[in-house]
C-alpha cells in the first residue's frame, strides 16, 4: 500500500530549458538496477521540470528512434501479454508498459498480435530508480508514483523513446508547482486520464453536442478515497489540494473498489460487481471559463463551432451545455471478474472508449469487454495470470447495499432579488470568466442584492454533486420543488475538501422540472415565481459561495 500521509513541500524553481539540456537532465539511459532511495519530504529533486509542462505536444506517432539503445529486460517475470490496464501494465497503441519489482519495462505495441519484441528497460533519472511503485499510461503520458506516494510524469509516451522525459513538477500555477501526492491509496483505485487535441480530439456535452479538447489538453489524476465514495482528483493546473472532486455515482454516495480512467472517461466499480463510467473533466464540466464557453440554457438551433478557438468568440455557436453529463450505469458482466478494470480510448473522436474487466469465462483466463456506449459483454482468453483479486459478481444489482453516509451540511438561503446590477446569468451574457467571481466578492465591493422574498433550502449539500433536488419556499409559504445544479468555482489556491467555514465558489442553476414547468399555469405560486424569478425561463444561472453554514447565491 502506498504511504499517503502530507509532508512539507520545499519549493524549487521551475525553469523552462532547451530539449537538449532536458534530456541531459532526464533521460538518463539505465541499466538494471538499484537500492531505495531514502523517504523525502518532496519527490526526487532530480527532474523539476519535462516536456509534459509544455502541452499540447506534438501528434502521436509511435516511432522507435532509440529503441535499440535500451537494455534489454533478461529476467522471466515479465507478462507475456498486456490487455488490462493495472497498477503494473499499461498500454497506448503504440507502446505496453510494465512494473516489474521496481524495473520500468517497455517493448512495442502489435496491433492484433503479439509482439516478438523482448522488454526493455525504460529510460528513466538515478533518483527514481527502484523506488516506483505503480504506474499509469493515457495518450501521450505516463505518470509513475514511487514509494512515498509521489507522482512523477514521463512524456511523449507515444512518440519515439528518445523523446521521452520526466518531471516531478504538478499543480498550481500552470504544472510549476513542485510535486504532488497522489490522493488515495488503494492499489486499483487510482489512474491518470488525458484528453489531447491531437489524439482524442473531441467530447460531448449532455446534449451529445460535439466540443474540442483544450490545446493545453485534459490532464487529470482521478483516484478513490476514504471509503470509496469519493473520487478526488489530482489537475497538474490547479491547487496541490484534495478538494476536486468528480461527484460519485448515487449523488456520491456509492462506493467502489477499483477505478480506472482514459480520455477523460472515469470507470468504477464495487466490490459485488456493479459498474458505472462518466465522461468528466474540469474543462467540460463548467468550472474553466477562463478558456471555454458554457451556458446552462438548451443550445438547439445554435451551429456547433468548427474549432475551440471559434467556439470561444463566436457566441451564435452552441456553447458547452451544461450539467456535465452523469454516471451511466453498466450492464452486470455474466460470469467470473477481479478487481481490475480498465478502459481505453480507441482513437479520436466522443465516446470511443473500450471498458475491460479481467475474469474467467469457465475455465479460460482473459478479460471482458464491451463498448462504453451500448453494447453487451464479450470474452477474449489470454491465458495470462489473474492480476486483480476475485469479486463477488452477484447477477443482481447491488449498487445501494454499501451506501455511503449522505453530506451532513443542510443549506438554507434567502434568494436574492433579479433586479440587481450584477448576477450570474449576467456574468455569462458579458463573457466575463464567472467561475473566478465569488458572489461574496460582490458583497465586498458594494454590489449587495436585497432580498426577493424567496428562500431556498437544499438538505445534505454535496459540493462535488453535479445535480441535487431543493425546495425554493413562496413568500405566501407555498413550497416549490426545484432542481439545483452546481459546478466547482475555478481556485488558484489550496482549500479544505467538502465545506468548512472557508468559502467555496461553485456556479450552477436553479431548474424547474419539466413536468412542473410545462403545466405551471396551474399553480399560482410556480408561475410568479418562473415570472418574477426565473424570467419566465426553466432554467436560471446562478453563483453560490457556501461554508458549511450559510450559503449565498448571485
Amino acid at each position: 500500500m502506498i504511504d499517503t500521509s502530507r509532508r512539507v513541500l520545499h519549493p524549487r524553481p521551475t525553469r523552462l530549458l532547451c530539449v537538449g539540456v532536458l534530456f541531459a537532465a532526464g533521460l538518463l539511459w539505465p541499466t538494471p538496477l538499484a537500492a531505495a532511495a531514502p523517504a523525502e519530504a518532496g519527490p526526487a529533486s532530480c527532474v523539476p521540470f519535462g516536456t509534459a509542462q509544455l502541452p499540447p505536444g506534438a501528434p502521436s506517432g509511435g516511432g522507435r528512434i532509440g529503441l535499440a539503445e535500451l537494455p534489454t529486460f533478461t529476467g522471466s517475470t515479465a507478462p507475456e501479454s498486456v490487455e488490462v490496464r493495472t497498477p503494473t501494465t499499461q498500454f497506448n497503441r503504440f507502446w505496453d508498459f510494465a512494473l516489474v519489482g521496481h524495473d520500468l519495462l517497455t517493448r512495442p505495441r502489435e496491433a492484433g498480435a503479439p509482439t516478438a519484441e523482448p522488454w526493455r528497460f525504460v529510460p528513466m533519472p538515478e533518483c527514481l530508480r527502484g523506488r516506483l511503485v505503480g504506474i499509469s499510461l493515457d495518450d501521450d503520458e505516463l505518470v509513475a508514483v514511487d514509494d512515498n506516494g509521489w507522482i512523477y510524469t514521463m512524456d511523449n509516451a507515444s512518440q519515439h523513446p528518445l523523446a521521452w522525459n520526466w518531471t516531478s513538477a504538478w499543480g498550481a500555477p500552470l504544472w510549476s508547482a513542485p510535486g504532488r501526492q497522489l490522493p488515495g491509496d488503494r492499489p486499483n483505485g487510482w489512474a491518470l486520464s488525458v484528453s489531447s487535441p491531437w489524439d482524442n480530439q473531441t467530447f460531448t456535452d449532455i446534449a451529445g453536442r460535439i466540443h474540442f479538447v483544450g490545446f493545453g489538453k485534459m490532464t487529470m489524476l482521478p483516484s478513490l478515497t476514504g471509503d470509496g465514495s469519493r473520487i478526488t482528483y489530482a489537475d497538474p493546473w490547479l491547487p496541490n489540494d484534495d478538494s476536486y472532486e468528480i461527484g460519485g455515482p448515487l449523488g456520491g454516495r456509492f462506493q467502489a473498489d477499483s477505478l480506472s480512467a482514459a480520455g477523460s472517461t472515469t470507470f468504477v466499480m464495487n466490490k459485488y460487481g456493479d459498474m458505472y463510467t462518466r465522461t468528466f473533466d474540469f474543462d467540460s464540466s463548467g468550472s474553466d471559463s477562463i478558456f471555454f464557453r458554457y451556458s446552462w440554457d438548451d443550445q438547439s438551433g445554435k451551429p456547433s463551432a468548427p474549432n475551440l478557438v471559434a467556439e470561444t468568440l463566436d457566441r451564435s455557436t452552441a456553447a458547452i451545455q451544461l450539467p456535465a453529463p452523469d454516471w451511466v450505469h453498466q450492464p452486470k458482466i455474466p460470469g467470473e471478474i477481479t478487481s481490475a478494470i480498465s478502459v481505453h480510448s480507441l482513437g479520436p473522436g466522443p465516446n470511443r472508449r473500450e471498458l475491460r474487466v479481467e475474469g474467467r469465462n469457465g475455465t479460460e483466463s482473459g478479460f471482458w469487454h464491451k463498448d462504453l456506449v451500448g453494447g453487451m459483454w464479450e470474452f477474449t482468453p489470454t491465458g495470462a495470470d489473474l492480476l486483480g483479486s476475485p469479486i463477488e459478481n452477484t447477477p443482481t444489482d447491488r449498487s445501494t447495499d454499501t451506501l455511503a453516509p449522505a453530506a451532513p451540511w443542510d443549506l438554507s438561503t434567502t434568494l436574492p432579488a433579479r433586479n440587481g446590477a450584477i448576477d450570474g446569468q449576467t456574468l455569462i451574457d458579458i463573457g466575463f470568466p464567472y467561475t473566478v467571481v465569488d458572489p461574496r466578492m460582490l458583497d465586498a465591493i458594494g454590489q449587495h442584492a436585497q432580498p426577493s422574498g424567496y428562500r431556498l433550502d437544499v438538505e445534505h449539500f454535496d459540493p462535488v454533486a453535479t445535480t441535487r433536488t431543493a425546495t425554493v419556499t413562496a413568500p405566501d409559504g407555498t413550497y416549490i420543488p426545484v432542481i439545483l445544479h452546481t459546478a466547482d468555482g475555478l481556485r488558484m489556491t489550496p482549500r479544505g475538501p467538502g465545506l468548512d467555514a472557508n468559502p467555496r465558489h461553485l456556479v450552477g442553476a436553479i431548474e424547474i422540472p419539466a413536468d412542473a414547468y410545462a403545466t405551471r399555469e396551474s399553480n399560482p405560486a410556480l408561475d410568479a415565481f418562473v415570472r418574477d424569478w426565473m424570467r419566465g425561463n426553466h432554467i436560471a444561472a446562478i453563483t453560490l459561495s457556501a461554508t458549511d453554514h450559510d450559503l449565498v447565491i448571485r
